[in-house]
């Protein structure tokens, strides 16, 4: 399940895998390369699997990962494994994001999990973090527009400006929701957040905003659109703060990891709104998994040979 450096075209059935280890979560989506009219390829998802691992609670709190949690990624590394051999993925890439970029003990866990798995864990930055989001996104944009992205995991708040051609800048702030509940979120960071995205407004005012991450997805799923105003997220805000941890869980059917995240995700992204003199956010639906697939697919083949979306 290596990646494979001769430029093909597609005749077989191929299919690929992305595995996202991410602070609050781990997921696994598998596409197959489909394809479509008018000479066309599509990358369809097959399998989508997310585990509530929660990294960043060991992380953020103590600085590595305890054995507990240490067992429990291995089980679901193992999963996985287990997963794309069945349905035999031809490629495949594992990426950690900020909890792993963070953990003291990150090598001898990801050597543990290369030995017990044969999964090769990538710890990327957040520039390569960025691109990959940027890749999978950049076909539903408008050409010649500039946007500001903001991809909030549990870690990081991962903020980017790129146009349809190009990833301009892209930085990771240790934001994410996981690290505001545990309070470890330090003054430096707000501060340094907010003085960029004030530079931002006044450097490329039209430029619009995007959300990606599992909670910006599922607070767009709960308002059913994916153009999003501020006086949504303030209406859904304000309706889910009346509500109890457990009444959140049962009204909205929201996963245990999620209804704790939901509150402080919907105040940053509000604040982020504000910050950027916006008033909607378009929401793609992607996350970084999809990226890894496209970023394979697009190193495997003849991209200006082969039309794709």
């Amino acid at each position: 399940m290596t990646s494979n450096a001769e430029k093909k075209t597609p005749q077989e059935l191929e299919r690929y895998a992305g595995i996202d280890i991410g602070s609050n979560a781990v997921r696994l989506i598998i596409k197959d390369l489909l394809p479509a009219e008018n000479n066309k390829f599509t990358l369809k998802k097959r399998v989508y699997i997310r585990l509530p691992l929660r990294l960043g609670l060991d992380v953020f709190s103590v600085g590595k990962i305890m054995k507990e949690k240490q067992d429990e990624f291995l089980k679901a590394m193992q999963i996985f494994k287990d997963v794309t051999d069945y349905y035999r993925v031809n490629e495949y890439r594992a990426c950690a994001t900020s909890a792993m970029r963070n953990a003291k003990n990150n090598k001898i866990i990801t050597d543990q999990i290369k030995e017990k798995t044969d999964i090769n864990i990538e710890i990327i930055d957040g520039h390569e973090e960025a691109e990959l989001l940027y890749l999978t996104n950049r076909e539903k944009l408008e050409k010649g527009q500039y946007y500001i992205s903001a991809d909030l995991g549990g870690g990081s708040l991962q903020i980017g400006l790129f146009k349809y051609t190009e990833l301009i800048w892209a930085h990771a702030y240790k934001t994410g929701t996981l690290r505001f509940i545990t309070k470890t979120v330090e003054q430096k960071e707000i501060i340094s957040l907010e003085k960029k995205l004030e530079n931002l407004k006044k450097e490329y005012p039209d430029a619009k905003l995007t959300g990606s991450g599992g909670n910006i997805n599922k607070i767009s799923k709960l308002i059913n659109k994916n153009i999003l105003t501020y006086q949504d997220l303030e209406n859904l805000y304000k309706n889910l703060i009346e509500l109890s941890y457990s009444e959140r869980i049962k009204k909205y059917a929201f996963r245990e990891d999620r209804a704790d995240v939901i509150l402080p995700a919907l105040k940053i992204y509000m604040r982020l709104m504000k910050a950027t003199g916006k008033n909607t956010i378009f929401v793609p639906k992607t996350g970084l998994a999809d990226g890894i697939i496209h970023d394979l697919f697009l190193k495997d083949y003849e991209i200006n040979k082969l039309k794709h979306f």
